[in-house]
């Protein structure tokens, strides 16, 4: 699956074709009509407000975010370089987690392998959504990692150490010049605080939704061992890809809520002590 915390969903708004079909109408139509005075000036003002207006709304919006994931997942998966490239940046623990995830997903399919050749074709849309969660959960295995490498470098206990100490030290300050400076730095707290709270929410809807995928992937494992037919599957797989893409477009905002700052520092951190040997992955 996607690394989905690398999405940029205003970004993803705006390139949208239907948006960009919007900005060619609008300059056509100022073109056309840049014979009649102040009309090019009317069309871009409105074109410009309704385009603030789509961009200060639409990427925020849970359907919006579900179908960038859902089409960039695709995309991923058609180029089929995602799995072992997402694979190879975890740390050992969380491979050995997804491998154990695959191995139940390959039994899976040996079962599917089983039933009748009628069967082939529910089979195969089967295995697609399978496909699809196997996906979800080596990129939310990946955002978990994220989560816990943000969450250990402050504790909230710190910053709300730091937070009481400096609103102590400016019932002193007789200096506006200085207080300003500290209300400025007041302000970067709170904000770093109220992050760290974003940040442990997600992370725990992260591990919650890791562990309905295992139960959900044992499950259609048990299923398969018994069922005559694969349409004993078919619903419960989808109501469960759809909760999944709905809690994906929940999380992928982690981008939001850390500090660009951080997450190069940290990425580049990992790079230089990344010294373990992948597991072998197909």
């Amino acid at each position: 699956m996607s690394d989905h915390h690398s999405i940029n969903f205003s970004r993803e708004a705006f390139l949208h074709p239907v948006n960009l079909g919007f900005l060619l109408t609008v300059s056509f139509l100022a073109f056309l009509y840049s014979g009649i005075p102040w009309m090019p000036t009317i069309l871009f003002s409105i074109g410009l407000g309704l385009e603030l207006l789509y961009l200060g709304t639409v990427p925020h919006k849970p359907w919006f975010r579900r179908h960038i994931v859902s089409r960039r997942n695709e995309e991923l998966r058609r180029s089929g370089r995602t799995e072992k490239d997402q694979f190879d940046q975890l740390e050992m623990v969380s491979q050995k987690r997804f491998l154990a995830f695959r191995s139940i997903y390959d039994k899976i399919l040996a079962n599917f392998d089983r039933l009748p050749d009628s069967s082939r074709p529910l089979t195969g849309q089967l295995t697609k959504r399978l496909d699809q969660m196997k996906s979800e959960y080596l990129a939310h295995l990946m955002l978990q990692e994220r989560y816990r490498e943000y969450l250990d470098h402050a504790s909230s206990e710190s910053l709300t150490i730091e937070i009481r100490t400096l609103k102590n030290e400016m019932a002193s300050v007789a200096s506006e010049r200085l207080l300003e400076v500290k209300r400025r730095r007041l302000q970067i707290l709170e904000k770093r605080l109220n992050r760290h709270h974003v940040a442990a929410e997600k992370a725990e809807i992260c591990r919650s939704q890791q562990e309905t995928m295992e139960d959900a992937i044992r499950y259609v494992y048990e299923k398969t061992i018994t069922m005559s037919h694969p349409g004993e599957l078919d619903g419960h797989l989808d109501r469960l890809i759809s909760e999944l893409e709905e809690t994906s477009a929940i999380i992928q905002d982690i981008d939001d809520d850390i500090p660009p700052t951080y997450t190069v520092l940290s990425q580049l951190d990992g790079q230089a002590d990344d010294t373990h040997e992948p597991y072998a992955i197909r």
